[in-house]
């Protein structure tokens, strides 16, 4: 049995051999020789048996030679300044938490292996995967569109980007370099939130980077409303296409979208009163039966059918159209029309006259909270009022009553509209 030439037992040989002692638990357990080898800060123990010294002078040859190698390697870094320099400073720095730099090193290291290891699906096949999913929720097409737009953005910047590379530090850069509003901002934001939501529900990603960024600071604006007057001028200026629809987003306070899907059939002429469904309804929760007033029941009578669409456009494009044409001819510049103003006007009146902030919340389909922030003591009681007076000129005596028979049901829309008269 061959012994090691040479015991090595220099602390600061790299590789060492020795015989372990009799009552150690390793040489108890059939071992009797252990190797340590020390190479870039890192120790290995090898164990070999009474019969295994050829393998042990083997592993010692070939851990001394690779060494050795290591070693001829290092001495040019030894010889590089500007390398010793920046050394020496990480040295300086790790000092003060009792760390090295080969513990710095091993960290990092580590930090790029699992860098490495995040999921390399381009974002734009996880966008693809969440907006199919919104489509199967049945997501309105207001709703659908407005994720496809905003996300559209988003991806132009980091569609083939992996998604497990898409830091907080990306999106907040990307969000803050938007050339946006605060409020506009912040819409953004949500929407890469639901996103980065779904792709953590779908596990390509741990956590949502968008939870890490700072929301961008919004004041609202006070609410803009129209004078009773001046809502007379738009109906007065209104052709029979939009005219019922302006009277009842301003007498009724339906919204721009739900009057588009509503149809003739769901207004109730004995009890004066509107249905607007789950589907026709800006959501699930907005379905109600709304009140007509009776100067809103004199406009409509006369441009009434039994079905069809209130708002019977080609689109919903068109339809904006139309009645962007209709404020124009009212004297509204484009940009001066206040954003959703008949319907503000409407919540803000109605609130002020019957002063049931309930009553106005259940017959806008919107929420007290909502009421209370933005629509309370925009108007004056008595101006408020003002509103409900606002009739067609000749009054009800003169209006054509609504004839629900077959031919009038074919019939076109009629040829006289409503003047105003306001009482």
């Amino acid at each position: 049995m061959q012994e090691p030439a040479k015991k090595r037992t220099k602390a600061s040989d790299p590789v060492k051999c020795r015989e372990l002692p009799k009552k150690h638990s390793q040489r108890k357990a059939g071992y009797r020789w252990i190797v340590e080898t020390r190479l870039g800060g890192k120790r290995s123990r090898k164990f070999y048996r009474h019969d295994e010294a050829t393998e042990r002078d083997k592993f010692i040859e070939d851990e001394t030679a690779r060494v050795a190698a290591v070693a001829k390697s290092d001495r040019a870094l030894a010889t590089d300044e500007a390398l010793l320099t920046e050394a020496a400073r990480a040295h300086k720095a790790l000092l003060p938490f009792g760390k090295t730099l080969a513990d710095a090193v091993a960290f990092y290291v580590q930090h790029l292996e699992a860098m490495a290891k995040h999921d390399a699906t381009p974002l734009s096949s996880v966008v693809k995967r969440f907006l199919d999913e919104k489509e199967r929720e049945g997501l309105s097409e207001v709703h659908l569109a407005d994720l496809k737009n905003r996300i559209a953005r988003f991806e132009i910047t980091f569609g083939e980007k992996p998604i497990g590379g898409i830091d907080r530090n990306a999106v907040a850069a990307w969000l803050n370099d938007l050339p946006l509003a605060p409020q506009s901002k912040i819409n953004f934001r949500r929407v890469l939130g639901n996103l980065f939501s779904y792709a953590v529900r779908a596990g390509n990603i741990a956590v949502n980077p968008v939870t890490a960024t700072s929301a961008p600071k919004s004041r609202r604006k006070r609410a803009v409303i129209l004078t009773p007057e001046e809502v007379e001028k738009l109906l007065l200026a209104s052709p029979a296409a939009t005219l019922p629809a302006q009277v009842l987003m301003a007498f009724c306070g339906i919204r721009n979208r739900e009057l588009f899907r509503l149809d003739w059939s769901a207004v109730d002429w004995e009890d004066g009163t509107l249905e607007i469904s789950a589907e026709q309804g800006k959501r699930e929760g907005h379905a109600r039966h709304v009140t007509i007033p009776a100067n809103a029941l004199e406009w409509l009578r006369p441009l009434a059918k039994k079905r069809g669409k209130i708002a019977d456009f080609r689109d919903f494009d068109e339809y904006t159209r139309r009645l962007q044409d209709a404020r124009a001819a009212a004297g509204w510049d484009v940009g001066q029309w206040p954003a959703n103003a008949l319907r503000k006007t409407f919540i803000s009146c109605h609130y002020e006259t019957h002063g049931s902030i309930d009553e106005t919340a259940k017959q806008a389909g919107t929420s007290v909270a909502m009421i209370h922030a933005h629509y309370r003591k925009l108007i004056k009681k008595r101006d408020a009022e003002r509103l409900w007076s606002i009739r067609p000129t000749d009054g009800p005596a003169n209006v054509v009553a609504i004839d629900i028979s077959e031919e009038a049901t074919q019939a076109a829309t009629p040829q006289a509209i409503p003047k105003s008269k306001a009482r």
